[in-house]
C-alpha cells in the first residue's frame, strides 16, 4: 500500500485541523478555500460554507483496491470497515455514540484510488470530529475478535452487492478480463476466495 504519513501526536493535530477550520485565515471571503499542508504531510483544505450550523469533514486516504496484491484483495475494504471497531481510549460502540451525541453522522467508502471517511455534526463540535479522526488513525486496535466478525459481514456484503446481481457479476467479469494486467482486474470489495482466507497480519500491514 502507498505510504502514510505517521501522526507524532494527536492532540496538535487536532488543534491544527480546528484552527485551520475555524480561525486560521479569518480576513478570508466567506466563500474562499484555504490550503495548508501540516508538518506530518497531512494536507488541509478548508471550504468555508456557513448556510447552516453545521460542520462536515472528510478524510481521503491515497489507498485503495489498486494498491493491493493478488490473493490479498479486499484488504482496504476490510480496513475502512475496521476503523470503525475501536481504540484503546474509544470503542467502537463509543465512536458512533458520541458522533450521534454530537448531532451528526459517520460513513465511508473504499474506491480503487482512495479511502475517504466522513462524518457530519454540529459546528460546535467540529473538534471532536477531528480528535476521534487522529485517534483511530494513529491507535487502531484492530481486534482479532473483532476482525473475525467484521470479515463475515464483507463477505455477506459481496453476496449482496456482487454474487446476487447478475448485472454485478457480468461488470466484475468484464473489468477482470479487460484489464487483465492492471490493478482494476480486482474488485474493490475483493474475490471472495481472498476474503475467506484473509489474515488480520493484511490489514495491519
Amino acid at each position: 500500500m502507498t505510504e502514510r504519513h505517521p501522526v507524532t501526536s494527536i492532540g496538535n493535530l487536532a488543534c491544527a485541523l480546528l484552527a485551520l477550520a475555524l480561525g486560521a485565515a479569518p480576513c478570508l471571503a466567506a466563500t474562499a478555500t484555504f490550503e495548508h499542508k501540516l508538518g506530518n504531510g497531512l494536507r488541509v483544505i478548508v471550504k468555508p460554507d456557513r448556510r447552516a450550523p453545521v460542520a462536515a469533514t472528510i478524510l481521503w486516504y491515497k489507498v485503495g483496491s489498486m494498491d493491493e496484491i493478488t490473493g490479498a484483495t479486499g484488504v482496504a475494504h476490510v480496513l475502512e470497515h475496521m476503523m470503525f471497531k475501536g481504540t484503546p481510549t474509544v470503542s467502537g460502540a463509543d465512536y458512533t455514540r458520541l458522533t450521534s451525541a454530537a448531532g451528526g453522522r459517520v460513513n465511508a467508502f473504499t474506491s480503487t484510488d482512495y479511502t475517504g471517511y466522513m462524518t457530519i455534526l454540529q459546528n460546535s463540535r467540529l473538534e471532536l470530529a477531528f480528535r476521534l479522526e487522529a485517534d483511530r488513525m494513529a491507535e487502531l486496535t484492530l481486534a482479532p475478535d473483532e476482525f473475525a466478525k467484521e470479515i463475515r459481514v464483507v463477505m455477506e456484503e459481496r453476496r449482496w452487492t456482487t454474487e446476487d446481481r447478475p448485472r454485478a457479476l457480468v461488470y466484475e467479469q468484464l473489468m477482470a478480463t479487460a484489464v487483465n494486467a492492471h490493478p482494476y482486474h480486482n474488485p474493490i470489495i475483493g474475490w471472495m476466495t481472498d476474503l475467506q482466507n484473509m489474515p488480520l497480519a493484511d490489514l495491519r500491514a
